[in-house]
C-alpha cells in the first residue's frame, strides 16, 4: 500500500521494438532506460495488443483487445485519400477508460502526442482535461519548402518530432499543484522515417542523403513498394536502415533521460511507466514498417516500471505480459495498492489486415501478383497472434496457421505445425473466440471527421498517406 495517490506518467516510444535498447539485447548504449531496469521492474517479453498505434494504444486505456473494443482499422475509411476519424467509435467505448478513470478518481489529466493519429481529431482526447499536440516543424503545413525546412532545421539539431516540447509540458504540469497528475506522452522519434537530430546521427550529410534515396524519400509509390516487398532486400539499405533506427532509438534514451530529470525535480509520489505500442520491420523477412504481419518483431515491446518517491520493487519479469492489462493495474496504482504487475493466461494480440488500415488499395496486392511474388495473408486477411510461454501461435480469419518455438527459433522461421501438426490444438478455443468478436464488430466505419489538411500531411510524413 502507499500514503496517498501518486502521479501516474506513461511515456510512450511509438515503434519501438524492445531489441533496440540494450536490457532487451540492443547493441548501444541506452543509459537512461538501462537505469530504470535496474532500479525498477523491467518486463522481457512485454507483448503489444496489435502491431499499429490505433487499437494498440485503445487497448492500453481500455483493458480490452481490438475486436472487443472497436478501435482498429474498422472503425474509420479512406474518402479521396485521406482516413477519417475513429472518434465515434472510441467516445462509444464502454467500461473501463483509463484517462476517464483517473479523472473521475480526481486526477488532473494531460496528454502531449506527436501522432497525428493520437489527437483531438482522433479521439483521443476523450478523459483528458488538457491535449496538447505537438509537431516537428511550425512553417508551411506543405510543398517542398516544409519537407526540406525540417530536414535542415533536424540537421543542425534545432528540432526534434516534438519530444523536447513534450518534457516542457511535463514540467509545467507537474509544477501546477499538489493533485495528483496522470500525463501520457507519445513519442515519435522512433518511427519512418528514421531522422534522429545531428548530434546522434550516425552518418555524413551525404550519407544521409544517400539512405533517403535507398529508402524512396518522399516517392510514395518507392515507400509502399519496399514496405510490401517480401523478398531479399539489398543489404545495404537493410543495414543503412537499422543503423538510422537505432540512432534513432538512442536520441528517445537521451529524452527519457530529461523526462526522469523533471519527475526527479518536482519532488513528488511518481509512478513511471515506460513502454511502447508496437515494435517495427526492419528487414526480416523482406519486411519493413509495422504492417502485414504479427512477428515478433511488431509485438515485442519494451517495458519498465519506475518509481519515484514510490516503493515498486526491482527485479525482471521473464513471463510474458500483455499491455492490455496495464489499465486495471493503473486504476489500483490510483487507489493506493501497488502489488506486482504480472501476465495472466494466454498473450492475444490482433490485427485487421493491411489493406483495412494503410489505404493502399487492392493495387498493391495486383503488384505483388504480377511480380509472382507471395503475398501473406494479413495484408488482406485479419489475423491473431497468441503467446502460451514460448509457444506462439499465429492464425488468419481465412484459416492459414502456423506455431513457433520461440526459445529455440526466435526468428520465427520454422513452423514446427509440419512435424507437430497437434501443436496447434490448444489455441483452438482462442481462435474461435476472436473469429466470433470479429463477426460481431460494429459498422461506425467512416462516422468520424475526415483528415484536414495539418492532419493529412503529417500522416503523409508517416508514410500513411501517399
Amino acid at each position: 500500500m502507499i500514503s496517498s495517490a501518486p502521479d501516474i506518467v506513461i511515456l510512450l516510444f511509438d515503434t519501438a521494438r524492445a531489441d533496440a535498447f540494450v536490457p532487451w539485447g540492443g547493441p548501444q548504449p541506452t543509459p537512461n532506460i538501462e537505469r530504470l531496469c535496474r532500479q525498477g521492474v523491467d518486463y522481457r517479453a512485454a507483448t503489444a495488443p496489435a502491431p499499429w498505434t490505433v487499437p494498440s494504444i485503445a487497448s492500453i486505456f481500455s483493458g480490452r483487445l481490438p475486436t472487443e473494443h472497436g478501435v482498429s482499422g474498422e472503425a474509420f475509411q479512406w474518402v479521396d485519400g485521406r482516413p477519417t476519424s475513429q472518434a465515434p467509435v472510441i467516445r462509444d467505448v464502454t467500461g473501463t477508460w483509463l484517462p476517464e478513470v483517473l479523472q473521475e478518481a480526481g486526477y488532473r489529466t494531460r496528454a502531449a502526442s506527436c501522432n497525428a493519429w493520437v489527437s483531438r481529431w482522433g479521439g483521443f482526447d476523450r478523459g483528458f482535461d488538457r491535449f496538447v499536440q505537438l509537431s516537428d516543424f511550425d512553417g508551411p503545413s506543405n510543398g517542398p519548402f516544409h519537407t526540406w525546412g525540417r530536414h535542415v532545421q533536424r540537421l543542425y539539431g534545432k528540432v526534434d518530432k516534438g519530444g523536447k516540447r513534450a518534457v516542457d509540458h511535463l514540467a509545467a504540469w507537474l509544477a501546477e499543484d499538489r493533485s495528483p497528475l496522470f500525463a501520457f506522452v507519445d513519442l515519435m522519434e522512433m518511427h519512418d522515417p528514421y531522422d534522429p537530430p545531428r548530434p546522434c546521427y550516425p552518418f555524413s550529410f551525404w550519407r544521409r542523403r544517400r539512405t533517403r534515396m535507398l529508402s524512396g524519400g518522399t516517392d510514395a509509390s518507392r515507400k509502399i513498394r519496399r514496405a510490401f516487398e517480401f523478398g531479399d532486400p539489398p543489404p545495404e539499405y537493410v543495414r543503412l536502415i537499422r543503423d538510422l533506427y537505432l540512432a534513432a532509438a538512442c536520441y528517445e534514451d537521451w529524452l527519457l533521460g530529461l523526462f526522469v530529470g523533471v519527475i526527479e525535480e518536482a519532488k513528488r509520489p511518481c509512478m513511471l511507466v515506460v513502454l511502447s505500442d508496437h515494435g517495427e520491420n526492419l528487414g526480416e523477412g523482406g519486411q519493413f514498417k509495422h504492417n502485414s504481419s504479427l512477428r515478433q518483431t511488431l509485438l515485442h515491446v519494451p517495458l519498465v516500471l519506475w518509481g519515484s518517491g514510490v516503493n515498486i520493487g526491482q527485479g525482471t519479469v521473464n513471463e510474458p505480459v500483455s499491455l492490455a492489462e496495464l489499465a486495471p493495474w493503473l486504476q489500483a496504482v490510483a487507489g493506493g495498492e501497488v502489488e506486482p504487475f504480472m501476465g495472466h493466461g494466454p498473450i492475444v494480440s490482433e490485427y485487421e489486415s493491411a489493406i483495412r488500415h494503410t489505404g493502399i488499395g487492392d493495387w498493391v496486392v495486383e503488384v505483388l501478383e504480377e511480380r509472382g511474388q507471395p503475398i501473406p495473408p494479413l495484408v488482406q486477411h485479419p489475423g491473431i497472434a497468441v503467446r502460451q510461454g514460448n509457444m506462439k501461435y499465429v492464425a488468419a480469419l481465412t484459416g492459414e496457421e502456423a506455431v513457433y518455438d520461440l526459445a529455440a527459433d526466435p526468428g520465427e522461421e520454422h513452423d514446427i505445425l509440419a512435424w507437430r501438426p497437434q501443436a496447434a490444438e490448444n489455441f483452438a478455443p482462442i481462435r474461435e473466440a476472436w473469429r466470433e468478436r470479429w463477426s460481431r464488430l460494429g459498422t461506425t466505419n467512416g462516422q468520424g471527421a475526415l483528415a484536414d489538411d495539418e492532419i493529412a500531411e503529417h500522416l503523409r510524413s508517416l508514410g500513411y498517406i501517399d
